[in-house]
């Protein structure tokens, strides 16, 4: 996917905040940024990064019923001299793309996808899948992956995620239902990374219910994906290692 909101603006990485705000060095200025990763991202966002950043300037200035806080949003971080998208919500949209475009082989039984479906009151799911002939459906979480280790291995989650693990739960019992699959599809934004895996030692929960998700019928699948100061887009296959 092309970038939609523009030109993104270099920026010099200067230090976080908190989960959801860091300082950056824009145009010889300081600026409160947004941060579109609850992640630690310890190893992308470090002092002296090179930072691409989303510019809303134009949403400042017209959206007046919900102003934007900050004008600047985080999207890209320099690593090893690639390009790393660190905007979580990028993975869906990545996914839903490579499906527009057929490129999922293991989706290409549904020729309709919703996104953000509630499950209840409490659970809402990336995508669900249907097809309109058969009724088969398909629940389908997405999770983006932006830690690489020394090997090229991604790992997940990069903080505690009891979220992720309840997700995993829950495609569980749903995957139990007839007419019914479940998936969940780990889109790895580092471009260094060549399979990906759970971070057991940040989240030993989350390590223990993947294997055990895995045992069942819900399907484990991972892509890469190619990230430039462009557009980012699926790559291809790669294994999910645990």
């Amino acid at each position: 996917m092309k970038w939609p909101d523009g030109p993104l603006v270099i920026g010099t990485f200067i230090e976080r905040l908190h989960r959801f705000g860091a300082t950056v060095e824009v145009n010889g200025k300081k600026e409160y940024c947004h941060v579109t990763n609850s992640g630690r991202l310890r190893e992308l966002l470090c002092p002296g990064a090179k930072v691409a950043l989303v510019d809303h300037q134009g949403q400042l200035l017209s959206n007046t019923k919900a102003p934007r806080k900050t004008r600047y949003a985080v999207r890209l971080a320099l690593y090893k001299k690639k390009w790393v998208c660190i905007e979580a919500n990028i993975a869906p949209k990545l996914l839903k793309e490579a499906w527009d475009n057929g490129k999922i082989k293991s989706l290409k039984e549904y020729d309709q996808l919703q996104a953000e479906v509630p499950l209840d009151a409490h659970t809402r799911f990336d995508f669900q899948a249907r097809n309109s002939k058969t009724g088969e459906k398909a629940w389908i979480e997405v999770k983006c992956v932006t830690l690489v280790d020394e090997k090229g291995i991604g790992h997940f989650p990069d903080a505690p995620s009891e979220r992720a693990s309840k997700h995993l739960r829950e495609l569980m019992v749903l995957s139990r239902k007839p007419k019914t699959k479940c998936f969940v599809f780990f889109i790895l934004q580092n471009p260094l990374g060549k399979g990906v895996t759970p971070k057991d030692d940040t989240d030993p929960l989350f390590g223990k219910t993947l294997r055990q998700t895995a045992k069942t019928s819900v399907r484990l699948h991972a892509y890469s994906a190619q990230v430039s100061l462009e557009e980012a887009r699926l790559h291809k296959a790669i294994p999910v290692l645990l």
